[in-house]
């Protein structure tokens, strides 16, 4: 399949007799738009797609095996660009069992510093939850952060952290895009953010709990 490459839209493979288009249109509407997003996905994240079991997931990933995968986007503009309801893959050094896909379910505006040689940069600190809608427990959700030292976690997706020199750390190898949450999940992280842009300004102990689905 040379024809394709990883920034073709999903449908070329419908294009192309690999899938029809009943199943393009699933994959398209569930966030897997081009065949870069198929590349990075695994066998579970399209069986979550309606109507793609396990045989035609396997399918489809054989389907664009062959394909040349596209240089990786630096990480640091993968946070900094992202935007409310996009789904992450956020692959940790040391704790490999992290390399899932989490939701962005609140966002902040990067801040642009100016250094004294005249150069800029930018930080930025975002919200992420294993939950698609943004309703997890706290050991769901983390914030993902970009310093100038790079990308890291803070208050990390566990209830508590072990104290002693060999526990393993937090660091961040990669960030990538693998998607978009469904139509359903961004309307409720919508309403979401609706919700705390109308809540008074000085006081933010309202929003752990408005962002726990508690409010």
């Amino acid at each position: 399949m040379s024809e394709v490459t990883a920034t073709d839209h999903v449908h070329e493979l419908a294009d192309t007799g690999e899938i029809s288009a009943a199943i393009a249109d699933r994959l398209d509407d569930n966030g897997f738009e081009t065949i870069a997003d198929l590349l990075i996905a695994d066998q579970k994240d399209l069986e979550d797609v309606p109507y793609v079991g396990a045989g035609r997931a396997a399918d489809i990933l054989a389907a664009v095996d062959d394909v040349e995968p596209e240089p990786l986007v630096d990480s640091r503009e993968v946070v900094l660009e992202a935007t409310l309801g996009e789904k992450l893959r956020v692959t940790m050094a040391d704790r490999r069992g992290y390399a899932n896909a989490f939701a962005v379910i609140d966002t902040e505006e990067p801040t642009v510093w100016e250094t004294p040689d005249g150069d800029t940069w930018r930080t930025r600190r975002i919200r992420l939850s294993q939950k698609m809608a943004g309703d997890g427990a706290d050991h769901e959700e983390c914030d993902l952060v970009v310093g100038a030292d790079g990308v890291r976690i803070e208050d990390p997706p566990v209830k508590s952290q072990k104290r002693y020199s060999r526990a393993k750390g937090w660091r961040v190898e990669s960030v990538g895009a693998v998607g978009r949450v469904e139509a359903v999940a961004f309307a409720q992280l919508r309403g979401q953010q609706e919700q705390a842009d109308v809540k008074p300004e000085g006081d933010d102990t309202w929003r752990k709990y408005q962002s726990r689905g508690e409010a």
